[in-house]
């Protein structure tokens, strides 16, 4: 999950418009996978970006929490929702 840590404008000097783009959408947390699909850019493109963000203390990332896989009914809930599709 990423997060802006900027509080809004001004904007930090130095960004281009990809990087305004990127905290402009961190404005709430998200995955990595939603920012690609709001941003419309390769991963390759939006990791450097996020990179560059954190070094300069604008953003946090935080891994992911993973449920255990060992929870039957989430497993059920998987299993019916690939047999809905």
């Amino acid at each position: 999950m990423v997060s802006s840590l900027h509080a809004g404008p001004p904007a930090p000097e130095g960004l281009g418009p990809e990087h305004l783009a990127v905290l402009r959408q961190c404005g709430r947390p998200m995955s990595v996978a939603d920012l690609l699909c709001e941003l419309d850019l390769p991963l390759g493109v939006v990791r450097i970006l996020l990179g560059d963000l954190r070094d300069r203390a604008l953003i946090r990332a935080d891994p992911p929490r993973a449920e255990p896989l060992s929870d039957v009914q989430l497993l059920r809930r998987v299993a019916d929702g690939l047999r809905q599709l």
